[in-house]
């Protein structure tokens, strides 16, 4: 099922960041796609042509011929992507949205010579011949080079719109970074789990992370080393005096008897003063203690513990520290965000434990939420200071006797050491190896996602950040028979206080400009939405194979309907006939804006009203 599962690692990693890149930039509009099929070929559909940065204001139809300096790249697809509802051109159809998932191995440019001696193949002559005139005017350029180097192609791009030359070397650096880290990865894979593994196997099990961000693997580290252990890391600690923290809940003594068994570990004794506080810190972000933090006393490194690290890497596990685990900042760009914790996060994650998760609408025997009892924060008037100087704690839920917990991220994973190209982890640890088998696991799996996290959403207007990395899978360990879910993380939550306090009775106080907070209630749907089904049950559906055929979206809309009231507002907004698009986040458009607090949103497809019509895949009713 992956797009270049069976490539070398090299140009399989060039590969999975250029199609999360241009997936991005059509799926986001900042570039238009156009959908042309090729008839008799059997190992595609047809070819994505993405047009070049100065056609995006020649809307909404172009009339005269397109020309080789209008086309940016052209990509064979396996299946057909979801068209807008525009209706056709001469050129062809406009794309709403393409998955990588959807991208044969084998991105190409228009040139006037090829790339190499061996004259073109059967496939590029198939695109080219799609590609003719009054429509297409391609003069000379009648051939197809590849295009194999994700920072080529950003170059290209960026050459053709504004942006800062800050942010356009930054960037640049990061897709480098996620082709670097990503060929590691590819040349060392990890071993699929079992359904008797460890929470922390699954964990430390993904092949290439997020699924569509195209700075999906970067790591950008200050001295550019690629061989850093981002799994098992250590665990310093540091001692800051009391009045120099925010501390809610038992962190204090938590962290105190964590402090001591580092020391007793190291032989070492710890400096005994009670108007002090130990806070642990990973390991990376001590240059970042030292440089900021002058009132903090860094302890010896032999004062540390050897800690496991999580799929987001600054959520870590001790084994010294049974039954929770720490949030910490890293100080290090991942993906595009720089990995650190803000105040408002540590400010809100305990009281809302506390306060609200006791008196949410969900069903407990299928849902639990990881509840975060304690936090400490360096007190500044500075927040982007604070953030640097800031720990979480988070309670680990614990499976019952013969059940396992599985993050859910890493079963839509592929690419496995020793396991068949193109299968999925959850394919392979589940034994899902026919259709029957894989619709019957999809469709239940639906269903109890839906059953454990809509009610939140419908009933109290608390959106959970519901992607496949915030969610885990509670199995039975031996049938492998979905039992139900466990969400985590509650920075990322969006809720209309109005809703909430109607519903639970609790009048909560959030901190100023808290991103949290909705003004309306619809304003809470897009985050899930996004979270939920673009980037977690679409993935899902994909894997599986029930994509192209519709049948992982019936079942969605079949369990969505039967939990949503037939009066609430989120009918209107995922089901009625004028909900074609939905508002969904934009990754590329956040970065490209250096924006991270602040979401940018635009409208796609909305995939919940998805059915194939023929051959070609619309949003249609």
């Amino acid at each position: 099922m992956s797009s270049g599962s069976g490539l070398p690692p090299p140009q399989h990693a060039a590969f999975a960041v250029i199609s999360r890149l241009l997936s991005c930039l059509v799926t986001e509009q900042i570039l238009r796609g156009l959908y042309i099929t090729i008839p008799d070929f059997p190992e595609v559909s047809g070819v994505l042509v993405v047009l070049s940065t100065h056609l995006i204001s020649e809307k909404p139809i172009i009339d005269r011929a397109l020309r080789p300096n209008d086309v940016f790249a052209l990509v064979p697809l396996r299946h057909p992507p979801v068209l807008s509802d525009t209706g056709g051109s001469k050129h062809g159809y406009p794309v709403g949205l393409v998955d990588p998932l959807d991208m044969f191995p084998e991105i190409y440019e228009l040139s006037e010579t090829p790339s190499d001696d061996s004259g073109q193949t059967k496939l590029q002559k198939a695109i080219l011949a799609c590609l003719i005139p009054p429509p297409w005017e391609l003069g000379g350029f009648n051939v197809l080079r590849k295009a194999s180097d994700p920072v080529h192609l950003w170059r290209k791009f960026v050459d053709g719109v504004v942006i800062q030359d800050t942010l356009r070397e930054a960037i640049e650096k990061e897709l480098q970074s996620s082709y670097d880290w990503q060929l590691l990865s590819f040349q060392s894979p990890p071993h699929c789990p079992t359904l008797t593994s460890p929470a922390i196997e699954w964990e430390q099990s993904l092949v290439a992370g997020h699924p569509t961000h195209p700075m999906h693997r970067a790591r950008m580290l200050p001295s550019s080393v690629l061989d850093y252990d981002w799994y098992h890391p250590r665990i310093r600690f540091v001692r800051v005096p009391r009045t120099s923290l925010d501390l809610l809940g038992p962190f204090e003594s938590h962290m105190h008897i964590l402090a001591e068994k580092a020391a007793e570990k190291s032989g070492l004794q710890l400096p005994d003063d009670p108007s002090f506080v130990f806070m642990p810190v990973h390991e990376l972000q001590i240059p970042n203690i030292a440089s900021k933090f002058h009132d903090a006393e860094i302890l010896h490194p032999d004062i540390s513990l050897q800690a496991l690290a999580q799929s987001s890497i600054r959520t870590v596990i001790i084994p010294e520290l049974p039954g929770l685990s720490l949030k910490l900042a890293v100080g290090v760009k991942i993906s595009s965000s720089l990995r650190t914790i803000s105040h408002f996060t540590a400010d809100f994650g305990p009281r809302f434990s506390t306060d609200v998760v006791p008196r949410l609408t969900y069903d407990p025997t299928i849902l639990s939420v990881e509840c975060e009892p304690a936090s400490a924060v360096y007190h500044s008037e500075n927040p982007e200071l604070a953030k640097h100087f800031t720990a979480v704690l988070r309670e680990e839920f614990e499976p019952p006797e013969g059940q396992s917990l599985i993050v859910c991220a890493s079963l839509l994973e592929m690419d496995h050491a020793g396991v068949p190209s193109g299968v999925s982890a959850v394919e392979h640890a589940f034994g899902l190896v026919t259709e029957e088998k894989r619709a019957t696991f999809l469709d239940r799996y639906i269903e109890l996602a839906c059953e454990a996290l809509l009610p939140p959403l419908i009933y109290n207007g608390v959106s959970f950040e519901a992607h496949a990395q915030n969610v885990l899978l509670r199995v039975d360990s031996t049938t492998g028979e979905p039992l139900g879910f466990v969400v985590r993380d509650l920075g990322g939550l969006r809720i209309h206080p109005a809703t909430l306090c109607d519903t639970t009775g609790v009048n909560f106080e959030f901190l100023p400009e808290h991103c949290v907070i909705t003004e309306t209630l619809e304003e809470t749907y897009p985050k899930f939405y996004h979270t939920f089904v673009h980037n977690h049950i679409q993935r899902l559906i994909r894997v599986l194979g029930f994509h192209h055929n519709g049948r992982g979206w019936e079942m969605l809309r079949r369990h969505m309907e039967a939990i949503i009231p037939a009066e609430h507002g989120l009918r209107k907004a995922w089901f009625s006939a004028e909900s074609k698009t939905v508002p969904s986040k934009c990754l590329m458009r956040m970065r490209m804006r250096d924006s991270y607090r602040e979401m940018v949103f635009n409208q796609f497809p909305n995939m919940i009203q998805y059915r194939p019509e023929g051959k070609l895949g619309v949003v249609a009713h």
